[in-house]
This record gives C-alpha cells, sequence and structure tokens, in this order.
C-alpha cells in the first residue's frame, strides 16, 4: 500500500493562531506559524511578554509556539513552511526558523513584510524566504502547493490549494466578501471547488456567540466601503480633532482615508511606526496638531492613549475605534479605551469593518467550493457552522487525519 496523505493540526486556532501540517511520505509542509491573540487567556498577554534572549524558550515552556522537531535548532530537510498572511497570529513565530527551512509566502505580501520588519513591528527570519507568484504550483516532494489570493484586511494574503496523491485539500485563509476586492475571494472559491477537504476559517462565526450581560456591545457590522463613507459623513461634520485608532497594515483603509481627509482640509497624520507599516508618509507631530486641531485626522493605537492629554482635543472632538488593538469587545483592555474616550469627553464611534467573512458569507464560501467534508476552524464557534449538504468535522488538535478518517461518513 502506498503512502496516506496525514493532516494534524497543531493549533486549532479557536480563537487564533492556527497551525497545522500536510505529510505524504517523508515530506511534510506546515501552513502558517504565529501566536496565538486571546487578551486575558493567553499566558503571554495583556503587556507580559517573553524574556528578552529567551523568548523562544518562554514560548515553548507555556505551548504558545510548538514543540516541532526540524524548525529551531536545525532544519530536518524535510519540512517546509507556507504563511497565508501576515498578521501576527499566522506569521509571529516565523522569526524563530532555523534559517534553512524552507519558507514561501505570497509575492504580494513582500513590500508590507518588508515594511513592517523595518519599523521593528514584525521581526522577521533571514533569509526572508521565498515569494510565491499566485497561482503558481510549488512541489514539495509528492505534495503540491498553490497559493490563490483572497480578500483581506491587508495586501498580500492567500489561501492554500494541496494535492497530494491520495487527497485534494482547500484552505481558505483569512478571507471575506465585503472587502474592497471580493472577486478575489471568489476566484479563490472557485479554484478550490470540489476539494476533498476545505479548512474553513471562521472568526465571523463568532457573531454566533451570545455575549455577557455586561459586556459593550458588538460594533456595526460594516461592508469596507461603508467604512470609508461613514469617515466621509463625519469628516464633512466633525468640528474637532478627529483620532482614528486604525490598524496600519490595511494599507488601502489608510491611502483612502488619507485622501478623503484631505477632500475636506485635513491631513492624516500617523504615529511613527504605523507610518512605516502602513507607507504613509506623514508622521505625527503633536505640536502641530494642537495648535490646529481641526486640519488634522491622527491615527493614535491603545499604547498610545496617554498623547491624548497632549494632544488635548477641543469640545466636539471625536474618536474612532477602527480596528486598530483593542480587536473586540472581549479583549479586556477594551473598557480601558472607552474610559479614555469617556475621560476626555469625546464622541465615541465604531467605524470598522471586519476582515473576515460574515457568517452568511462563510456559508457562501462552502456552497461555491462544496468540498468532501468542512473543518471549521480559527473561531469561538466553530460549531456554528452549518451548511446544508455538506459534512462538518470538528478537528482535534493533535490529532492525525487521513483521507479515510476525513472522508468516512460513517
Amino acid at each position: 500500500m502506498g503512502a496516506e496523505t496525514r493532516l494534524t493540526f497543531l493549533n486549532l486556532g479557536n480563537p487564533t493562531g492556527l497551525k497545522f501540517t500536510v505529510e505524504h511520505g517523508a515530506s511534510r509542509v506546515l501552513f502558517d506559524f504565529g501566536l496565538e491573540h486571546a487578551p486575558g487567556q493567553a499566558p503571554f498577554s495583556l503587556g507580559l511578554a517573553p524574556r528578552v534572549g529567551r523568548e523562544l524558550e518562554d514560548l515553548l515552556a507555556v505551548g504558545s509556539a510548538p514543540r516541532l522537531d526540524g524548525l529551531y535548532e536545525r532544519w530536518d530537510g524535510r519540512t517546509a513552511v507556507f504563511i497565508s498572511h501576515l498578521h501576527l497570529d499566522h506569521s509571529a513565530l516565523v522569526r524563530f526558523l532555523h534559517p534553512d527551512v524552507p519558507l514561501h509566502y505570497p509575492a504580494a505580501m513582500e513590500p508590507l513584510r518588508s515594511a513592517v520588519e523595518a519599523a521593528g513591528y514584525l521581526p522577521w527570519r533571514h533569509p526572508p524566504g521565498t515569494p510565491l507568484e499566485d497561482s503558481r504550483p510549488v512541489a514539495w516532494g509528492e505534495i503540491e502547493v498553490t497559493h490563490v489570493a483572497v480578500d483581506h484586511d491587508l495586501p498580500g494574503a492567500a489561501g492554500y490549494l494541496v494535492r497530494t496523491p491520495d487527497l485534494r485539500l482547500a484552505y481558505t485563509g483569512d478571507h471575506r466578501w465585503h472587502g474592497l476586492h471580493p472577486e478575489l475571494t471568489a476566484a479563490f472559491a472557485e479554484a478550490a471547488r470540489g476539494a476533498d477537504v476545505l479548512i474553513q476559517e471562521g472568526v465571523g462565526l463568532e457573531q454566533e456567540v451570545p455575549l455577557p450581560a455586561d459586556a459593550p456591545p458588538r460594533p456595526p457590522r460594516l461592508s469596507e466601503p461603508e467604512v470609508l463613507a461613514g469617515f466621509e459623513q463625519l469628516l464633512a461634520s466633525e468640528p474637532g480633532l478627529v483620532v482614528a485608532n486604525l490598524y496600519p497594515m490595511n494599507r488601502e483603509r489608510v491611502a483612502l482615508l488619507a485622501q478623503v481627509a484631505a477632500a475636506h482640509g485635513r491631513r492624516l497624520v500617523l504615529e511613527p511606526q504605523s507610518a512605516t507599516v502602513a507607507g504613509h508618509p506623514d508622521v505625527l507631530q503633536v505640536d502641530e496638531v494642537r495648535a490646529d486641531p481641526r486640519r488634522f485626522v491622527v491615527q493614535l493605537g491603545y499604547q498610545n492613549l496617554p498623547l491624548l492629554i497632549d494632544l488635548r482635543p477641543p469640545p466636539g472632538s471625536a474618536y474612532v475605534h477602527s480596528n486598530g488593538p483593542p480587536l473586540g469587545v472581549y479583549d479586556p483592555t477594551y473598557r480601558v479605551m472607552e474610559a479614555w474616550v469617556r475621560q476626555l469627553q469625546l464622541r465615541f464611534l465604531p467605524l470598522g469593518s471586519s476582515g473576515h467573512s460574515w457568517p452568511a458569507d462563510i456559508v457562501r464560501m462552502v456552497q461555491a467550493i462544496d468540498p468532501g467534508v468542512v473543518l471549521p476552524v480559527h473561531s469561538r464557534a466553530p460549531a456554528a457552522l452549518a451548511v446544508p449538504g455538506v459534512r462538518a468535522l470538528l478537528p482535534e488538535a493533535g490529532r492525525i487525519y487521513t483521507r479515510n478518517a476525513l472522508l468516512d461518513e460513517r
């Protein structure tokens, strides 16, 4: 009997930090290599970080990095790594890979990858790896891997198609249909159609999980064009300073907001690190903004909220939460952000758009691909995925799945 394909989840990504391997014969590919983001629950969160000089050792000790032979101190000669996009929960462990480990990522990600490394936001492995052209297969032993672009809230995101002698597997990566490039996500669905196994990210399924009674309400569900329309409406009427908690890796939103701001006689200025990440030339100068706040939109991240004291927002100023950290109401720091806004008497406006498909669009993706089985991952509510006519399997971390184990309907 020939070799069988083996699928193993190192981390289900529930809620984040998805990592899995596909093996066939002597070859193994690892998909995504990031840190779980679970504020108040992960060992290193809420300001607690691994010790300097002992980062990998500390992360391994508490299970935040996988104990996988052939990746860190030496290369095993059989494992290659593929990254879907640059969010930290998919890429933050790349810096610890041995220099000989073959590392692949979408070529469209390279400008942002270089920027986040230069900014000190995301240290990277050297050599940096091999940028992949869209839809061009890469052979690794008897495993063929093809990355196909999807729309997400940062440039260069992709899903992956994997072929082995006995299995066709599709991994959606993080994606959405409500962004500025839904045609990319639609093209991935078409390319993946008929896969035996679909690994489906389900961050949006979290909307199905009830919030505690005392939790802040979830922000409205907006498309990316609706976010830009919201900024347009705000800047047309706002009399004071506008502070925007933006996510700088969302380069398109930063660039479009700069255009909207300019059309209303304002300049968008970013913190220095964020400006480098976003590729934006206009950097925040506190004295300049304080002298004439009505001429500016200021990007300000959570860690720099105390700068609001120096900016002295005049009456009528607004604070826009636009997908910068804290990433959601589940994060304990969300209430801290609200306290700052309250104390400085700013008008609070949630104006963001998720990088992840809404629940109905997750179903749409699964229906479009029509796989033999769908494995929902990367979600607080994976069991909420139910698609008529498609069998769902909730995978277990550490279990080895063969083709028969995945596709046997009994």
